[in-house]
This record gives C-alpha cells, structure tokens and sequence, in this order.
C-alpha cells in the first residue's frame, strides 16, 4: 500500500508542478496579470503601465465605438457625419490619449475612495480564462462577462493589455 500512495503522489507531483510553473513562469499573460494585480493594489502606477497599452485600449475603444455606429448607419447623412466624426477623433486622439493616461493615473495613486479596487482586491488571475495564439491572449473572466481583452507580448517578454473588447 505506501508503495501505491508514494506512486500515486509522485505522479499527482508530476503532473501539477508543470501546470504551477506554467502559470507562474514570469513571460506568461496570468503572470504578467498577477504583477499588474499587484501593482493597482499598490498603487503604483508606473509599474500598473508596465502592463496596460493605454494608447492602443483608446485606438481600440474608438475604433469599435464608429464600427458599432456604422453598421446602423442607413442613410448617407449618418454615413457622412460618422466620416466627419472619424476625422475629429483622429484629429483629437492625442489629447484624449494623454486625458485618460492622466485620469488612469489619478485613479490608480488615489486613496481608492470611489472603490475602483474593491473587485481587484476579491479578483484572481486563477478565475481567468486565457487562450494564447503566438504573441496574443484573449483573456476572459470564467462565466459570463460582456467584456474580453486582448493582450500582447512585448519584446521585454512580459504581456500588456491593448485592447477592451465588449460583447
């Protein structure tokens, strides 16, 4: 019998070592997650923008926001405004750029008193499911969630979030 159990044992050694390594090995997305995680509870944001691509998040939320609005455009009025509408926010993308890294920044050394790290605080990168394809990962919360993000490998190795995705 203590053969079986030592037997048993090792194998359950073997099979999860590799998967604690994995996911704690420092160039994967739950790694790179976890220091992100840690940096917002810290309230350290230079380290928080380590991992966060605040200028491709934006790029992308507008992006999505004129492709949601076009797809119901049926006339050539909305169309040509949309167009016009495109063509300030590219115009203004710098400046908007620069407000929501000001204002990230504001909400990740504040005192935390409107609560934006109380989920964080509760949160997991255990309760994540990622799905990496080469240098990106869709990473979504187990369960339902109307938002995904995409993140990217950077040439340091470590993973940045680049864009908010929203169902």
């Amino acid at each position: 019998m203590p053969k079986r159990l030592c037997l048993f044992f090792l194998v359950l050694l073997l099979v999860w070592i590799p998967l604690l390594l994995g996911c704690t090995l420092s160039n994967t997305p739950r790694r790179s997650l976890s220091e992100l995680r840690t940096a917002l509870l810290d309230h350290d944001a230079e380290r928080a923008f380590r991992y966060i691509d605040t200028d491709s998040v934006v790029e992308c939320l507008a992006r999505d926001i004129f492709l949601k609005y076009e797809k119901k455009a049926n006339n050539p009025l909305e169309v040509l405004g949309l167009m016009a509408g495109r063509q300030a926010a590219s115009a203004m993308m710098p400046g908007i750029k620069d407000l929501v890294r000001k204002q990230l920044r504001e909400a990740i050394t504040s005192s935390d008193e409107a609560g934006y790290f109380q989920d964080i605080r509760k949160a997991s990168v255990w309760y994540l499911n990622i799905d990496v394809e080469g240098d990106t990962a869709l990473v979504a919360p187990r369960g339902k969630s109307d938002i995904r993000f995409r993140m990217a490998r950077t040439t340091e190795g470590r993973w940045r979030i680049v864009e908010i995705i929203r169902k």
